[in-house]
């Protein structure tokens, strides 16, 4: 447990970003010891991992919770059916299980259902991420903290640097208390949202 608040704080306080194309950021305030920053942090990674997201991707389009609700079934004649009941069920929604004949546990489900189902769990994953880092910055701006880039000779110094070394977390935390790094490489961001 210990090592993975350990492993939260480092990545909340070097950078949510660090795909190819983005640079690198970390997080600072001016004045900030170094106890407080590492509690603001652990509190504000905690706060975004387990804050609760009311999306299900539902809606998404062509998810088996969304359009494209069910797969077409076949009949035991081997007739495909319209997808929403067949011959002399009267129409019941009841056979809108992802069959490819006959009864629900008879067969597997069709490719497409599955690469259906795979796309919208991505999908539903993604958002959720984007949630995660969402609260996150926002909890640090809210306790004042400010988001700014790694110059390519700060990033070269922390790549020498092993993750979750207390040397890491020194150097960060230098940078992340110097009024000109904060002032001259702060990262200008949309209005964080309020009660998101």
């Amino acid at each position: 447990m210990r090592f993975a608040v350990v492993a939260a704080i480092a990545a909340v306080l070097t950078g949510c970003s660090t795909n190819g194309s983005a640079p690198v950021t970390a997080w600072g305030k001016k004045d900030v010891t170094m106890l407080e920053y590492r509690t603001d942090g652990g509190q504000c990674a905690v706060m975004a991992a387990t804050g609760k997201d009311s999306s299900n991707a539902a809606n998404s389009a062509g998810g088996i919770s969304g359009q494209n609700t069910s797969a077409p079934t076949q009949a035991a004649s081997g007739s495909a059916n319209a997808g929403s009941g067949g011959a002399g069920t009267g129409g019941s929604a009841s056979s809108n299980l992802p069959t490819q004949s006959g009864g629900a546990y008879r067969d597997s489900a069709s490719a497409d259902f599955v690469n259906r189902a795979a796309m919208q769990q991505r999908t539903q994953e993604m958002a959720e991420q984007r949630a995660r880092n969402e609260a996150l910055k926002s909890c640090l701006a809210s306790r004042g903290y400010v988001e700014f880039s790694l110059t390519p000779e700060q990033r070269a110094q922390l790549s020498k640097l092993k993750q979750g070394s207390d040397e890491r977390r020194e150097y960060l935390y230098k940078l992340g208390t110097d009024p000109t790094v904060l002032k001259g490489q702060a990262v200008s961001s949309p209005a964080i949202k309020s009660g998101s």
